[in-house]
């Protein structure tokens, strides 16, 4: 059995919800980096699996899953963009993205001062109920690093 663990600096639960952190600094600074809602969105869906490893947590992992759309929503768009498709059956909380032009160059201007447009996740079912049609990535980003905040660092 490999002794290999994490990969580099990220260790732990707590490391990876800082890389959370640094990734949305970025998808801030540029909301329409896709690579940055990439790299959000992917890392979110594993601190599951950080946070509860194994197979004996398996079922631990579905049942937080199941129970929450926004990580239904993470899981969606984290499986969809990893795989180009999101084909298995408990992916229903995403319909679409598509980027929302901005009126100025995105690297030209502060993006809080000015429209440089958005990443945009057209939502289904559940998640729309509860999020709207739309969201943008930056926005659900800021709700799923509240969200693992708020498990991760409470007692």
């Amino acid at each position: 059995m490999s002794s290999f663990q994490g990969f580099f600096l990220l260790q732990s639960p707590h490391d990876l919800l800082s890389k959370l952190q640094n990734d949305l600094r970025r998808l801030k600074s540029s909301p329409t980096d896709t690579y940055a809602a990439f790299d959000f969105f992917v890392t979110a869906e594993h601190l599951l699996d950080w946070l509860y490893p194994g197979t004996s947590n398996k079922v631990r992992r579905e049942n937080l899953r199941n129970s929450n759309t926004l990580l239904q929503i993470v899981s969606h768009i984290a499986n969809g963009s990893k795989h180009f498709k999101a084909t298995a059956p408990h992916h229903k909380s995403v319909q679409g993205t598509h980027e929302k032009a901005g009126a100025f160059q995105p690297n030209a201007f502060d993006p809080a001062a000015f429209d440089v447009g958005a990443l945009i996740i057209e939502l289904q079912g559940q998640a729309a109920s509860d999020f709207g049609d739309t969201i943008a990535a930056e926005k659900l980003a800021e709700e799923v690093l509240a969200f693992w905040e708020r498990q991760i660092t409470s007692p």
